[in-house]
């Protein structure tokens, strides 16, 4: 009942703000309630052809609520009030509806679509105006496309001319639509071919086109020609002449004045491979290897664009650095100096994270990370990085005689880190270091885990990694992760509840050494906002094989369980592979759909019965208590999230995500999905996988609900509410959940807030 009046109160609240959005429209005007385009043309999304227009209405969350400007209205005309003036700061002032806006978009659709090869589009506009408020409909009708019949490259300088023929195949653009943005993209496209030549003085403004369309209806003959400036013989012969680099200069300054001639004092010259770097302190900023190594660069090439974008990209890519710019110089003999400028970021950084986890009449905690860094460490724009972490959770117990009582766990933890930017491979040529880039990573983890009533723990982790990335892809490959697990204590009540299972191995003293491999991509491109784009990961790993293949050749004795050990204490083995899909697709500027799966599998062999319990899957189901799902139908009173852990894990997860007003974004979302184990184990009753007669589709989890987000730019707040639909756990009909199943919304509902989006 408290809901169902909450819900009146809104809408009531709603209908009244919506009869005064025109509360400060002035006498005379009207508000721009509304603006449409219809057209007749599929080839042009309305997206595209919305960013023409100049006057657009108020901003609208879920396409039916203004409340921006409903916030606006709320406010009084007194502004000397900070309420009046805060209520006006978050809302939106009013859009007056404007005619010579109007006037202006129609002719920019009209040339927009004119330019996509709709020569005789016409643009009309139908303007509806009623209670202050006027609806704007754009109507577009496009008629016959012109499309291209031929094209062909005429430029009137042999040795161009020829390479753009082999440029261009035969029949190349033959049936694409007469479209400027088309023909402006193969202009640009010629043009980076030739400037990837040698040819660094051609510019794409040099080239333009010719069209006939009077021979065929709806066709169009075009050809790409050199502007006439360009065409004389004394012209073309300076443009069109491959030039190669003479000598390259690094400057590296302490500020941005580096390219002021006027500021060339206390100069340090060093040369170095070739290179010459200019320092303008005898204390050298960054050493000259780094620099050397991330300029593909050199002496004696033939000019190529490709190379400079590269050499930009690789130095502006370390973090040390703040500000790259690279110029040219030309000289007699067909050659260039080149010129690169760097100047250093600010070294030190610090940082502080604050997190927190809660549920509904559940567990509460809260978390602090701190971090120092040092992005030149060595003067080799090495990353040094060192961190500790303290999180506390308060978890709440209940007896069988209904009392609670609170438990204090925490965990302790720190870390530290050098990223050196390069691959350390012994014998790697330099042209290899030179193309791949990357970087080397030592890492070093700690962390001591104090749950009294079950267990303490030590878990202390090293590794060494490779990162290497080629355009939209990212690679790792750890060569040594080495991880080692000790546990000088647990509960008697937590030994006897995992005695003589399977499980137990997971809390006795062991070491993983494992090699891994991991990929990631995306076709997302920076600063474009109204794009979709998928992102893929994936993460292969293999342990325990090296330590195996070593007792076994030296004849280890195994232990009474048989299993090999080293100094005493037992290794895993096991492989491991993981895959992270995620969509997202625009709709528009203020909704978005994002879809994501996350696929994994762990098989334990050899020297293990079972996955290590960090190395494990579990589930991520947003309506319900954490490790409170799975593995597949398992089902027990006791709250030990030891047994919510599997070796299979499979993940949908699908969100709407719209914009509200203000700072604040809402989302709507269904999670399925489930972890299972690879065998049976017999603490884990119900939870093996099987295809057997699709076994494992019945044992999903299903939940929806409801999220708020507040986007501060620099971090995103996130709060979602998950409601249990489909419980496997249960039999019949009782696993569709709700009012009739239901034994409350402590049971079926979970609130968790956290930072960043969930996928």
């Amino acid at each position: 009942m408290p809901i169902k009046k909450s819900l009146i109160f809104i809408l009531f609240c709603l209908s009244l703000v919506s009869c005064s959005l025109t509360k400060y429209v002035p006498q005379g005007e009207t508000l721009l309630n509304r603006t449409k385009i219809k057209k007749d043309i599929p080839d042009i999304s309305a997206s595209e052809l919305n960013s023409y227009i100049l006057q657009k209405p108020n901003s609208f969350a879920l396409s039916f609520m203004r409340t921006r400007l409903a916030t606006y209205s709320l406010s009084g005309s007194d502004t000397t009030k900070w309420i009046n003036r805060t209520l006006r700061k978050i809302g939106e002032e009013p859009v007056i509806f404007d005619e010579n806006s109007t006037e202006r978009t129609q002719n920019l659709l009209n040339q927009a679509i004119v330019n996509k090869g709709y020569l005789n589009a016409e643009v009309s506009t139908n303007i509806s105006t009623k209670k202050k408020k006027t609806n704007v409909t754009y109507q577009i009708v496009g008629g016959e496309p012109y499309k291209i019949e031929n094209f062909e490259v005429v430029v009137d300088y042999d040795t161009i001319n020829k390479f753009l023929q082999r440029f261009y195949q035969n029949g190349a653009l033959k049936g694409e639509l007469f479209d400027v943005d088309l023909l402006n993209a193969e202009r640009a496209r010629a043009t980076q071919a030739l400037r990837r030549s040698g040819y660094y003085n051609v510019q794409k403004e040099m080239f333009a086109y010719t069209a006939d369309t009077t021979e065929t209806q709806y066709k169009v003959d075009v050809k790409m020609v050199l502007q006439p400036q360009y065409a004389v013989d004394s012209v073309a012969k300076v443009i069109f002449r491959k030039k190669k680099i003479d000598r390259v200069t690094i400057y590296c300054y302490t500020d941005t004045k580096i390219q002021d001639e006027n500021y060339l004092s206390d100069l340090d010259t060093v040369f170095y491979k070739n290179y010459r770097i200019i320092y303008n302190q005898k204390k050298h900023i960054f050493t000259p290897k780094i620099l050397a190594t991330k300029t593909v660069l050199a002496e004696g090439q033939t000019y190529n664009e490709f190379l400079v974008s590269r050499t930009n990209s690789n130095l502006a890519s370390l973090s040390a650095i703040k500000y790259v710019n690279i110029s040219f110089t030309e000289k007699d003999d067909d050659l260039l100096d080149c010129n690169i400028y760097v100047s250093p970021s600010d070294r030190f950084g610090y940082s502080v994270e604050v997190e927190g986890t809660t549920a509904m009449g559940a567990d509460i905690g809260a978390g602090v990370k701190v971090g120092y860094s040092d992005k030149n460490v060595f003067k080799g724009a090495e990353i040094f990085k060192l961190g500790a972490n303290v999180a506390y959770e308060a978890i709440f117990m209940r007896s069988a005689d209904e009392k609670t009582t609170i438990d204090n766990a925490y965990i302790v933890g720190g870390e530290a880190s050098l990223t050196i930017p390069q691959i350390l491979i012994p014998f790697l040529k330099e042209n290899a270091r030179k193309r791949y880039g990357g970087t080397t990573i030592f890492s070093l983890n700690y962390s001591y885990q104090d749950r009294p009533e079950q267990f303490k723990r030590h878990i202390a982790n090293g590794f060494m990694k490779y990162n290497w990335q080629t355009r939209n892809s990212n690679f790792s490959f750890s060569l040594i992760d080495l991880s080692y697990v000790n546990v000088p204590w647990m509960s008697e009540d937590f030994t006897n509840r995992i005695e003589n299972k399977y499980t137990k191995y997971s809390f006795e003293n062991h070491f993983t050494t494992k090699m891994s491999f991991g990929f990631s991509t995306s076709n997302q491109r920076a600063n474009l906002k109204h794009q979709s784009f998928y992102t893929l990961r994936t993460n292969f790993s293999v342990a325990g094989n090296l330590f195996y293949g070593l007792s076994a050749l030296t004849k280890q004795e195994k232990d009474s369980v048989g299993r090999y050990q080293i100094f005493n204490t037992p290794y895993s083995q096991f492989i491991k592979g993981e895959i992270d899909f995620s969509y997202n697709q625009f709709i528009t500027e203020k909704l978005r759909f994002v879809f994501h799966t996350a696929l994994g599998i762990g098989l334990p062999y050899g020297n293990s019965n079972i996955m290590p319990f960090e190395e494990r899957f579990i589930p991520n189901n947003r309506g319900w208590h954490p490790r409170t799902l799975g593995p597949g139908t398992y089902s027990s009173d006791s709250t030990e999230y030891l047994e919510r852990s599997g070796d299979i894990k499979i993940e949908f997860n699908a969100e709407f995500r719209f914009k509200l007003f203000w700072v604040l974004e809402g989302a709507a979302f269904v999670d399925l999905g489930n972890i299972w184990t690879i065998k049976p184990y017999g603490s884990q009753t119900g939870g093996v996988f099987s295809f057997k007669n699709g076994q494992f589709l019945e044992q999903f989890g299903c939940s929806y609900g409801i999220g708020l987000r507040a986007d501060f730019s620099f971090f995103i707040l996130r709060f979602d509410l998950g409601i249990k639909l489909f419980d496997p756990k249960y039999e019949g009909a009782k696993r569709w959940r709700g009012p009739k199943y239901s034994d409350g919304w402590r049971e079926d509902c979970y609130l968790s807030f956290g930072i960043g989006y969930p996928f």
